[in-house]
């Protein structure tokens, strides 16, 4: 093949351009400073940098979302903050308000301090932040909280204002004023207990607010200590109260014990161990129960038998526990001193000791104390001649009774276990509280004297009248309530005890105050609020109406409000935390984003220098040896 002078001069050039063109990227590469400047400087490369580009400006944007984020948090934790601090003044002045060392005047400047209060709440539950409402969900153009006469309505929405903070996650950077000042702290007479009386048709089921009464296998013992009589109840087919006093009353006489019988007590809430005093003594009857319980004096316990001549004997009873003890000793003690025919035993009666000389000729022995300072034989009633009969002073002693089990917790559930001494008044039995129960059967068969409450829900008020005389039984009651055409449900309460009043609009503070200087609701155990932002209006009212006991009622409820308020500042801590620690990561990734991106687009400027220098010298030597190399002529230039 013949190499033309043309083919050499194409080559030439074709190479000269080439030559000079990879100086030239090099020079544009050196002076961008980067080593991708068009798509085709690198087709792969270029595709990894948009791909880091796009991650960074992603990650951009949710540092922004992170900063307007934590903006919202630091705003919240500081109107929480404000928010406890108000309502832990309002208790100091509730607490101080509470007792009886201020006047009416004081309560009344108080009651104005707790209104600043109240203002401050609603300015605080209005906060705005960019423009917008804090607390009124998406209806950031709208006020959180309107106040009315006395009540507070949200005017919000539930909307949960979400921020993309990394590319899997998003979070809820509001709160809603329902929740916060208007969230259920508690429920009205969640805890109220009416002490519903019992009655003889009171079913043992019924006890125990439901649970009832352990009739497996249902027996108990009942123990008369002073004549050692052991009565065994079986009331295990026993239904009610009237079946379970018949039964223990019957079973009584039976076995002897006829100084005690059940009744209901006084209380009407329990079963009474009603006791009689009989008198009666036994072998069995301890010392410490004589004498009206006052005891025998043992200390030291010896009494002198003596006719005032030649027989002078002590008996000693320092060991003495029961009657049986005093009777043994006294006969053992004079027998071993050579006394015969001298015998100690319980009266005919049942009442007291006496000692009979039964010789023939009566010895004309008398019981003396040893000394001026004892007083044993007083104390044991046996002073005195025996002639030949020494008749003893009645020992009175204290009834004194004992409950036992026999297997399971029958008497417990009665509650009449136990050992007394007189009258034992059952524990509280607690029964159930019915819709069917009379509002007469309420605090403990004593009844309510029942008035007029006022019910504010939100703007919305009711006035209830529970004295009406149409209002018979507990279901008469709840009726009321829930007739009275607000948003509420008055029900019995889950410990089956009382009555309670369940808020259904959330959006609506609720309140339960008393008329005319009433006690209906205090009684029923419903007074006060459920929320924080209604019991700080009843406490306003009740300090106004220099309500001491209202006042001290409305603390828990404060307590409880702070509570609530820590629960959500927590909560905001909680979400500022996950912030920082994602905004951190971020950050991270930025770096690890931005060092990938300048591994793929940035050059590297000393190569680059180097091998520019090396091209430019290159360059050079191919132009000398191409003008060497072609020899133009003049028809080169002709052409």
């Amino acid at each position: 093949m013949r190499i033309t002078t043309s083919m050499l001069t194409d080559r030439v050039v074709f190479n000269m351009q080439r030559s000079i063109r990879r100086y030239m990227d090099m020079q544009t590469q050196l002076s961008s400073g980067r080593r991708i400047n068009k798509p085709s400087d690198d087709p792969l490369g270029t595709q990894r940098d948009l791909i880091y580009r796009t991650e960074l400006k992603k990650n951009e944007q949710y540092r922004k979302n992170i900063g307007q984020g934590q903006n919202w948090m630091q705003s919240y934790d500081s109107i929480l903050g404000d928010l406890k601090n108000l309502i832990s003044s309002t208790k100091e002045i509730a607490i101080a308000m509470s007792n009886g060392v201020y006047d009416e005047v004081a309560r009344e400047g108080s009651a104005n301090e707790v209104e600043s209060i109240f203002e401050r709440l609603m300015q605080l539950a209005n906060s705005e932040l960019e423009e917008k409402f804090m607390f009124s969900g998406f209806r950031t153009n709208a006020q959180a909280l309107v106040a009315s006469a006395n009540g507070v309505v949200y005017e919000g929405d539930q909307g949960r204002i979400e921020f993309q903070i990394d590319s899997s996650s998003r979070m809820v950077i509001n709160l809603t004023g329902q929740e916060v000042f208007l969230g259920a702290l508690s429920v009205l007479g969640e805890e109220a207990d009416l002490n519903v009386g019992i009655v003889s048709s009171t079913l043992l089921s019924d006890l125990h607010n439901g649970q009832g009464v352990d009739l497996s296998p249902g027996t108990f013992t009942i123990t008369d200590q002073n004549l050692g009589i052991v009565s065994t109840i079986d009331v295990s087919a026993a239904t009610d109260i009237n079946d379970v006093l018949t039964i223990i009353n019957a079973q009584l006489a039976a076995d002897g014990i006829t100084n005690l019988q059940a009744t209901i007590g006084l209380e009407k809430n329990n079963i009474l161990l009603d006791t009689t005093q009989n008198g009666l003594i036994s072998n069995v009857t301890t010392l410490d129960k004589l004498n009206d319980g006052n005891g025998v004096d043992l200390h030291p316990g010896e009494i002198l038998v003596t006719d005032g001549g030649a027989i002078n004997a002590t008996v000693d009873f320092s060991s003495a526990a029961t009657i049986g003890d005093i009777i043994t000793a006294f006969n053992t003690q004079i027998a071993a001193q050579g006394i015969a025919n001298v015998t100690m035993q319980i009266n005919a009666a049942g009442t007291a000791l006496e000692i009979i000389d039964s010789n023939g000729v009566p010895l004309g022995l008398s019981i003396m104390e040893t000394s001026a300072s004892e007083n044993t034989a007083s104390t044991l009633g046996i002073l005195g001649d025996i002639d030949p009969t020494l008749m003893g002073r009645d020992l009175d002693p204290l009834v004194s009774f004992k409950v036992e089990e026999t297997t399971g917790a029958t008497a417990s559930d009665l509650g009449v276990l136990g050992e007394f001494s007189g009258d034992f008044v059952g524990s509280d039995l607690d029964p159930l509280l019915l819709t069917t129960a009379n509002v007469a059967d309420l605090n403990a068969s004593n009844g309510f004297n029942l008035g007029r409450v006022v019910i504010w829900q939100g703007d919305t008020s009711r006035a209830i009248d529970l004295g009406s005389p149409v209002i018979v039984t507990v279901q008469n009651m709840l009726d009321a309530f829930n007739g009275c055409g607000l948003d509420i449900t008055a029900s019995i309460n889950a410990d089956g005890r009382g009555i309670q009043i369940v808020n259904n609009d959330p959006t609506r503070s609720l309140t339960i105050e008393e008329e005319s200087g009433g006690r209906t609701a205090k009684d029923l155990g419903i007074y006060g609020s459920s929320d924080m932002m209604g019991s700080i209006l009843v406490l306003m009212n009740a300090l106004h109406d220099d309500d001491q006991e209202g006042t001290g009622m409305l603390l828990q409820n404060l307590d409880d409000a702070m509570q609530h308020l820590l629960n959500h500042r927590a909560s905001v801590g909680a979400r500022a935390i996950r912030l920082e620690g994602t905004h951190s990561r971020l950050i991270d990734l930025d770096m690890s984003f931005t060092k990938l991106l300048s591994e793929v687009e940035d050059a590297d400027i000393s190569r680059l220098i180097t091998d520019l220098a090396t091209y430019e010298n290159n360059y050079r030597a191919s132009l000398i040896a191409s003008a060497r190399l072609i020899q133009p002529t003049l028809l080169d230039f002709l052409r």
